[in-house]
């Protein structure tokens, strides 16, 4: 057997190494195992969250077999293309014949089909060959299926079959496996998967990925242009949102609200609300207006950075209070004017009016304080997913032919017998579920036999 092998000719060598099920196997098994490391292993997270789990040498070890990223990595995208290879061939291999038994079915019940048939009965009936080949032509029509006709002169063969798809519910099953790896490997190759956090009026144009270590450029930004979030009276967060936009070309083109499970879709690139955080520290609002009631703006005070208004000096907020003698929340202010020294007072934020009583050009009143959000999103590109989904369909498909169907095919025998009747043997087999098709069987012998009575 080693010598007939190695003096076939190496197309053939090759092409039997590619339809081996033994391949197969071995192939799936590594998959298998390799996809339980993967979810063991956390994929695509930062450097120093891996150090904080394994020792040096063995994050050493990891990040050289990718496996921090396995499902990116050359040797995880070969076994992907091997067992799609390793499929496809097995299907070409043995679909043709299958396809030959499917369209050339042994129509005529010979004595060594009936042998092995264990649905069988014959009876005996006056009249001749073509009186009795019409009546079972018609019965079995009306109880079964159209029969096939075959005239051998001395008998008559009577075929008919339901459920021939049944035959290719497999094949099916292998081509959605098959269109699932292709898509699979599509987005293996050409898509990616990256986290990135925007704060309230910024954009960002390009996505970490690879655990951060590589960046993706979207070839447009996407802006935060607000943040909200809803929380329950415990403080839990109940609801959170993200106002973003598309910018391409210097222009909005696309601007949409998004929240957990509907997200922002642009050019095969999709934006799911993930997380969100303070950006920075909170800024106190504090409202302008001169001694006459004019309004004059508002001011965004940081914590001790100096704000210049024109015309009057430096204003500094320096600290904050959440209850201030039980008057409530409360900002202490700086104002410096030139040549003079510096005054400090608070302002309440449940008495705006409060400030006039300092007989200022100015007077200020506390809105409270605003913390600048970022809202953070899984940003996520995949060609292959509606490929991936067209397989998952055929799958299902395939999974109802081959499981939920059966070829079912019944055949009728008719020759002259010696004392000048017609001699009929009535079979039948399924290629699953034969219990069904036995009930179904009776029905059918029961109909062919009241036949012409």
């Amino acid at each position: 057997m080693a010598d007939e092998k190695r003096t076939l000719p190496p197309i053939d060598r090759v092409w039997n190494f590619f339809i081996s099920v033994k391949l197969a196997i071995i192939t799936l098994i590594i998959l298998s195992v390799t996809s339980i490391i993967g979810t063991i292993i956390e994929q695509n997270q930062p450097p120093e969250k891996y150090h904080q789990i394994y020792e040096d040498w063995a994050f050493a070890l990891m990040d050289r077999l990718t496996l921090f990223d396995m499902y990116h990595s050359w040797w995880f995208l070969l076994l992907l293309v091997l067992f799609t290879v390793n499929l496809s061939c097995c299907t070409l291999d043995r679909f043709p014949k299958m396809w030959k038994v499917v369209r050339n079915p042994r129509t005529k019940l010979d004595e060594n089909l009936e042998k092995t048939l264990s649905l069988a009965d014959r009876w005996k009936k006056k009249g001749t060959l073509q009186d009795w080949t019409a009546k079972y032509s018609a019965a079995l029509s009306s109880s079964f299926a159209k029969p096939m006709v075959t005239d051998e002169g001395n008998e008559v063969h009577l075929y008919a079959e339901t459920g021939v798809a049944s035959r290719f519910g497999v094949y099916v099953t292998h081509l959605s496996i098959i269109i699932i790896f292709i898509g699979a490997i599509l987005g293996n190759v050409f898509g990616f998967k990256g986290f990135v956090n925007i704060p309230e009026g910024e954009a960002v144009a390009e996505v970490p990925v690879r655990g951060g270590d590589q960046t993706q450029d979207l070839g447009f930004s996407i802006r935060c242009n607000a943040f909200s979030l809803e929380t329950y009276p415990s403080g839990q967060p109940k609801a959170y949102k993200s106002d973003l936009s598309v910018i391409e070309g210097g222009r909005e083109v696309l601007r949409k609200t998004i929240v957990v499970n509907d997200p922002l879709q642009y050019k095969g690139i999709w934006f799911y609300q993930s997380s969100y955080g303070q950006a920075g520290g909170a800024t106190a609002q504090v409202a302008v207006a001169r001694k006459d009631g004019t309004p004059m703006g508002s001011l965004a005070l940081a914590a001790n950075e100096d704000v210049r208004v024109d015309g009057y000096g430096i204003v500094r907020g320096v600290n904050y209070d959440q209850d201030l003698q039980g008057n409530g929340p409360a900002l202490q202010v700086v104002v410096e004017k030139p040549g003079q020294p510096a005054a400090s007072f608070w302002l309440y934020q449940g008495r705006p009016d409060l400030d006039r009583q300092r007989n200022d050009s100015l007077v200020f009143s506390f809105g409270g304080l605003a913390s600048k959000m970022y809202t953070g999103l899984q940003v996520a590109k995949d060609p292959g997913v509606n490929i991936v989904w067209l397989g998952c369909a055929l799958m299902t498909i395939g999974i109802i032919m081959a499981f939920f169907l059966s070829h079912q095919r019944v055949w009728v025998r008719l020759s002259p017998a010696q004392d000048g009747r017609v001699e009929v043997v009535l079979a039948g087999s399924a290629s699953r579920n034969r219990l069904a098709f036995e009930k179904r069987f009776e029905k059918i012998q029961t109909g062919v036999k009241a036949a012409g009575q």
